[in-house]
């Protein structure tokens, strides 16, 4: 048995008789006078927050005459008829509070709300809240009926794609990357779709969106083949998929 160890098991054993009044730390230094340099601080610890102890315990009798001192007090109190008690109720720090409780607690979920959003925003693959954020874009589609604004948002959920994707590679999850490269590839058909359907309608307004969305997917390709370039080997195929998505869009554009 260590000494550190034979202290730990003396200390264990004092503690109910210091708190009791049968030891003191002197009586126990008395026994054990080869470890008291390292007894003496701990023991005089546990007398202190003994003595402590009996400073914060009730008198005597405390708990039964405050009781009887609060039922007097209750049974002294004025009662009030109906009508003190309607106005009573009807106060106007009543109706400020009233009125203003209300609107904090609104206020108060707006602003828990706002933080979900921004953090379900914030997502990728993988995250707790990255089904919300695909929630929320649907959301944002079924609500748009411009076509052409429809158009700018689908493309920018196929950036957004992109974007997640390569933060999963820097992240080293490289288990999800079939799956990120996936949906990159449904939001980029569904982002050429819109740019047929605007098509369409006004081919001279889809014209600079076609033209602005193919050089954004060129340089996809770029920076997908150098990330590829710095990964380990078992990132490949996940990213070998994306640039054949992403090249995929870049030749339907012409």
């Amino acid at each position: 048995m260590t000494k550190k160890r034979h202290i730990n098991q003396i200390i264990e054993s004092l503690p109910p008789a210091i708190m009791s009044g049968q030891e003191t730390v002197d009586s126990i230094l008395q026994k054990y006078p080869q470890e008291s340099e390292q007894l003496r601080p701990q023991l005089e610890s546990i007398s202190w927050l003994a003595e402590a102890k009996k400073g914060l315990e009730p008198r005597q009798g405390f708990i039964a005459s405050s009781r009887k001192y609060l039922q007097q007090q209750i049974e002294i109190l004025p009662r009030l008829n109906y009508w003190q008690r309607l106005f009573k109720r009807f106060t106007p720090q009543r109706w400020v509070f009233n009125i203003a409780a209300p609107i904090i607690v609104v206020v108060m979920l707006a602003l828990v709300l706002n933080s979900l959003i921004l953090t379900a925003r914030l997502s990728i693959p993988g995250d707790p809240f990255y089904s919300t954020k695909l929630v929320i874009e649907d959301v944002q589609l079924a609500t748009t009926y411009d076509p052409v604004d429809k158009l700018d948002l689908y493309i920018e959920f196929s950036r957004e794609r992109t974007t997640e994707f390569v933060e999963l590679v820097l992240d080293g999850d490289y288990e999800l990357l079939p799956a990120a490269a996936n949906r990159m590839e449904t939001e980029l058909i569904a982002s050429l779709n819109a740019i047929n359907n605007v098509s369409e309608q006004n081919s001279k307004t889809a014209l600079p969106v076609v033209g602005s969305f193919q050089r954004t997917l060129s340089n996809e390709v770029s920076m997908l083949n150098i990330l590829k370039s710095t990964s380990p080997i078992s990132a490949y195929p996940g990213i070998e998929l994306a640039i054949e998505v992403v090249k995929s869009g870049v030749m339907a554009l012409r």
